[in-house]
């Protein structure tokens, strides 16, 4: 015979709607009777039954959490701070993660059509303005990280910012023939779009010109482009002594192997400096100078946030969280 909610009341000697308080840890519950009730919940194996929930309440109990793909190291950084805050929650939700491959409208379309989740967290996708009404007029919430989507909540990382003192850096170390790796090939999206903007922005304050020539594209995120990209700047150039890899630490890794493959020293005749901070960027030889975005905090402010709202109805007045980047010199400058 299954346990209910009932039978741990009996047990702990409270209502029904102590336990369920309890579980869901309300400050109205003090410390002894929460004792009291997780107590009979361990004697009598007793299991919310969160699906019966959801299906009288008309929800599903889940969270979306849609990328374009879930490959690289930034996404990897924001579902681990998402992790931390449903460990530390208690969070009940279900995850269910979703990868766009590109098809951002119709993905994005199909989960609120198909009523897969009660709210989303979309990771660098441009949302379109006809998605946010469908996502509003729904009663969807949606967190939107590192993209502008007005009507949305937005986690925003400062790029411009980041790119300006990732360039300013190259410059103060007396780098004057610059060249900026980015991704999103030939349609920027708004975080390489901003990076690059500091980028120029910095060179301009400077007192320097930039060679459109030596802006290059990458399709992936990954450390073969670095390789790939490196040989392509060297058969068109040979005067570049300082590079940002505002495509992230992957591909400034690939960057600076081909570099040093092809006799370049790093950084007596070559300076790089990438983007993320990831683990192994410091592991490197020479140590990746970089600039560091709080990825794991990012994660967790987004989950707490989206439950936040769908559990208050409100983000208590928060509409826009921004985050500062931090330059992390190493010895690739």
């Amino acid at each position: 015979m299954r346990v209910t909610i009932l039978d741990v009341a009996k047990r702990a000697g409270v209502s029904h709607t102590t336990v369920s308080w309890a579980i869901h840890d309300r400050p109205e519950i003090s410390a002894e009777t929460k004792e009291k009730v997780f107590k009979a919940i361990k004697e009598l194996n007793y299991h919310p039954n969160y699906l019966a929930r959801s299906l009288v309440k008309g929800k599903t109990n889940t969270i979306a959490i849609v990328a374009t793909f879930f490959s690289s190291t930034f996404e990897m950084e924001i579902l681990k701070g998402i992790e931390q805050s449903i460990n530390s929650m208690k969070s009940t939700y279900t995850i269910t993660l979703f990868s766009t491959l590109g098809q951002h409208e119709k993905v994005l379309s199909d989960i609120v059509y198909s009523k897969r989740a009660d709210g989303v967290i979309l990771m660098s996708i441009k949302v379109p303005e006809n998605v946010v009404e469908l996502y509003k007029s729904n009663g969807v919430p949606l967190v939107v990280i590192d993209e502008e989507a007005p009507g949305a909540l937005e986690v925003k990382l400062d790029n411009f910012k980041g790119a300006y003192i990732a360039t300013e850096h190259l410059i103060k170390s007396g780098r004057k023939n610059l060249s900026i790796v980015l991704g999103d090939g030939g349609n920027l999206g708004l975080s390489q779009s901003e990076r690059k903007r500091g980028f120029l922005k910095a060179i301009e304050d400077y007192g320097l010109k930039f060679d459109e020539t030596k802006e290059f594209r990458i399709s992936d995120y990954y450390f073969e482009e670095g390789l790939i990209v490196f040989k392509r700047m060297a058969r068109m150039t040979n005067d570049v002594d300082g590079i940002f890899c505002a495509a992230g630490d992957v591909v400034a890794t690939g960057i600076m192997l081909e570099a040093r493959n092809q006799g370049i020293k790093i950084p007596e005749q070559l300076s790089i400096i990438g983007y993320d901070d990831i683990i192994s960027s410091a592991l490197l030889s020479p140590p990746l100078t970089t600039v560091r975005q709080p990825l794991v905090q990012i994660g967790r402010n987004a989950y707490e946030t989206i439950v936040r709202v769908l559990e208050n109805g409100n983000a208590e007045g928060v509409d826009r969280l921004v985050y500062e980047p931090q330059l992390v010199i190493r010895n690739s400058v």
